[in-house]
């Protein structure tokens, strides 16, 4: 009896381990997450970004340059933001691009997966950003 109540402990803590498949505005609610890679490569340390949400689910958040902020919404799994608004310093023509790659993603919406204390917002390209 001692252990199937112990597998059933094990399986239950571990369900939080996997993706449910449906992202909430719940489980976005009050994040940070910061961007590890972009296309499944290491991003450089010059084009540090990172997300976070809060009520509501505003979205605010650093480009790599520019800060940024805006309204999201999320239907089936699809993150887009709209009313994005942003700081307006340049950068370099690099890292003027990274922005304007991750905040277009954000703006046409991307379909998004939380996993193991990592999202993956799936547009145009892949980033995985890991919590904060």
């Amino acid at each position: 009896m001692k252990l199937v109540a112990i597998s059933m402990l094990v399986i239950g803590l571990c369900v939080g381990c996997v993706s449910t498949g449906t992202v909430t505005n719940e489980q976005l609610k009050h994040t940070q997450w910061q961007l590890s890679r972009v296309d499944g490569l290491a991003i450089s340390p010059s084009f540090s970004a990172s997300m976070s949400f809060i009520d509501a689910l505003q979205v605010n958040g650093f480009a790599g340059c520019n800060k940024f902020f805006g309204e999201g919404q999320l239907e089936d799994n699809q993150l887009s933001v709209s009313k994005l608004g942003m700081t307006r310093k340049s950068c370099g023509q690099e890292l003027d691009a990274f922005e304007q790659q991750l905040l277009q993603t954000l703006k046409q919406g991307a379909m998004i997966q939380i996993q193991s204390q990592q999202l993956v917002m799936q547009g145009k390209h892949t980033y995985l950003f890991i919590a904060k």
